[in-house]
């Protein structure tokens, strides 16, 4: 039976796949978007697994983020429903921010 939950982190083979994907994916994608280069630290899942086995290993569902966008970008933009980064001309760098819809 698949591992649920939290208990998915704590598994061997996450940790072995999660370094790899951060030593192929070495920058934080939020900050390179925001013009920044940063280390990434963290495996973020784009779409919210919750408990879903295939998903959580679904490599496409995947980005490197630095702790800190990770903390509070990636947590804010699941809260919200988009990104409230910004880029270095202090814009929305998500499509999806109210400030972007046409």
């Amino acid at each position: 039976m698949p591992e649920k939950g939290k208990r998915l982190y704590d598994s061997a083979r996450w940790r072995k796949a999660s370094r790899m994907f951060l030593a192929h994916n070495p920058l934080c994608e939020s900050c390179l978007k925001s013009g920044r280069d940063t280390m990434a630290t963290v495996v973020h899942h784009k779409q919210p697994h919750k408990g879903d086995y295939d998903l959580f290993w679904d490599e496409d569902n995947w980005e490197s983020v630095c702790k800190a966008c990770h903390d509070g970008i990636k947590q804010m933009q699941e809260l919200h429903g988009y990104s409230q980064a910004c880029g270095v001309d202090g814009m929305p760098i998500d499509e999806g921010h109210p400030w972007n819809r046409s």
